[in-house]
């Protein structure tokens, strides 16, 4: 699940002594030292919102929205997005308007557990490029965002994200895609399989089918797996997400983090989405057999790693194909599900402090 940073064995040693188990699933949450900076969407050229959501909980998420304006919507890009050095530009704040619901989607990127929501710009890029809403998330205890993360934190952080997206017309009007690399994936499958009716895409990339499963594999300690207490079972979660709910899935063969098995384990549990645990309806004639999913897509890349399948040849062309096949938003008008992990009823509430929006759900 972790991407690229190094640290000292002394330094591992004390984080492990310290934190446990959160530092092991959630690294750069503990880092000693911050980033001298932080990037911002306008280094590579896209005037932004920084909303700071403040979840039922009382913390705070720093993140970054990236509207579609009457400018973007005009303005001609590549069919086919291609990574590419921007010169940075001042920075720039944007206000969000009615041109935001003509974007083909409104995308919510969810980062892996060893980086920041601010280094998933170059993806956010490749989205509002394709005439996508895009809100990078931060999770609680990373980047500038408050709290210690855990999966029940990390739930909630999710709920509020989507809470805040159904809550602005301007943004809710466009179909809803759930977007997650590693840990991101499995918080998106989380989000999705307890919101139903609200979301009408699903893209992981390079995720896994449990915490437990990964640790499995690792050597020495994988008979330790059953002590795991973040668990992210998205394998067990892909049933509740409805077979109507396309899903695409980007897998890095050579993924030295996670197996790549994990995700074949993954993509067989959403094949079996519509399926009933039992043969109990072949014995009702009036009942139709379950519908299996018709629109989900398995993409491999042979040579994609765990962090560089993004930047390979066919991955973004994959994701483009993807959304382009993507209907309009979902019936149904709940801004949460039964089930949520968030307030039932949304109430947001706007104020800014310290040159921070702060969206304040209630």
């Amino acid at each position: 699940m972790s991407d690229n940073h190094p640290m000292s064995l002394k330094d591992l040693v004390f984080s492990l002594l310290r934190h446990g188990q959160y530092f092991l699933v959630y690294p750069a949450a503990f880092e000693k030292q911050r980033p001298p900076s932080i990037k911002t969407p306008a280094m590579k050229g896209i005037p932004y919102i920084a909303p700071l959501l403040r979840t039922p909980d009382g913390v705070n998420l720093s993140c970054y929205l990236l509207p579609q304006t009457k400018q973007s919507l005009a303005r001609s890009y590549p069919k086919k997005p291609a990574r590419r050095a921007t010169r940075a530009i001042e920075d720039v704040r944007v206000d969000l308007t009615p041109a935001a619901s003509q974007a083909r989607a409104t995308v919510i990127v969810f980062h892996g557990n060893a980086a920041h929501h601010w280094e998933d710009m170059e993806s956010a890029k490749d989205f509002f490029e394709m005439k996508c809403n895009v809100l990078l998330v931060s999770y609680r205890g990373y980047s500038v965002s408050s709290g210690s993360p855990t999966e029940k934190g990390l739930r909630i952080d999710a709920q509020t994200a989507l809470d805040y997206v159904l809550s602005e017309a301007h943004l809710s009007r466009a179909p809803i895609i759930l977007y997650g690399h590693s840990l991101g994936g499995a918080v998106a499958v989380d989000l999705a399989s307890r919101n139903p009716s609200q979301i009408s895409a699903l893209i992981v990339a390079n995720t896994f089918t449990s915490i437990p499963d990964i640790v499995r594999e690792w050597p020495y300690i994988g008979r330790f797996s059953f002590l795991c207490h973040q668990k992210w079972r998205s394998a067990a979660k892909m049933r509740r997400i409805p077979t109507t709910t396309p899903i695409l899935m980007l897998s890095g063969r050579n993924d030295e983090v996670v197996p790549a098995k994990l995700m074949d384990n993954l993509w067989e549990a959403a094949k079996k989405r519509g399926e009933k645990r039992s043969s109990s309806w072949h014995h009702k004639s009036a009942e139709k057999p379950p519908e299996s999913p018709t629109k989900d897509l398995f993409e491999h890349f042979e040579n994609g790693t765990h962090c560089n399948i993004a930047d390979l040849r066919g991955y973004w062309e994959a994701v483009e194909d993807f959304i382009s096949n993507i209907e309009g938003p979902p019936d149904g008008s709940d801004s949460a599900s039964p089930s949520s992990t968030a307030n039932p009823r949304v109430d947001i509430r706007w104020q800014y402090i310290a040159g921070h929006m702060i969206v304040e759900t209630k």
